[in-house]
């Protein structure tokens, strides 16, 4: 092989790998999802109940039973690199006696520890 060919093959060998990405930084990292065991009781996963939370102290998040066997059991969010504390509680559209005065915690909070790199 003459040296102008291996030349031409590998300025087309680099030119193929800068097509495909190759040689590129990596994708930023997906935002972190928070998750948590499934409350089993019925008033939680039917309509009027879910999950709340509030990551360190913040504004409470609901996170609302949409259909299906269970209210869903995790939330992608955007958070600052570092360790951040989450207080998640179910809720049902019936209060903790069972009548319909309004919604009501139907558990203690559970306190979640999420590390972001």
């Amino acid at each position: 092989m003459t040296t102008s060919l291996r030349r031409a093959f590998a300025f087309a060998a680099l030119a193929a790998l800068a097509a495909c990405g190759g040689g590129s930084s990596p994708p930023p990292p997906l935002p972190p999802a928070i998750t948590w065991n499934a409350n089993h009781e019925y008033g939680v996963n039917s309509a009027g109940g879910g999950y709340v939370l509030s990551i360190d102290g913040g504004d409470w998040v609901y996170v609302p039973y949409v259909s299906g066997a269970w209210a869903p059991t995790s939330l992608t969010t955007t958070l600052s690199p570092g360790t951040h504390t989450v207080t998640l509680h179910a809720y049902a559209a019936l209060d903790s006696s069972g009548g319909t005065t309004g919604p009501g915690t139907t558990s203690a909070p559970t306190q979640l520890t999420v590390v972001v790199p």
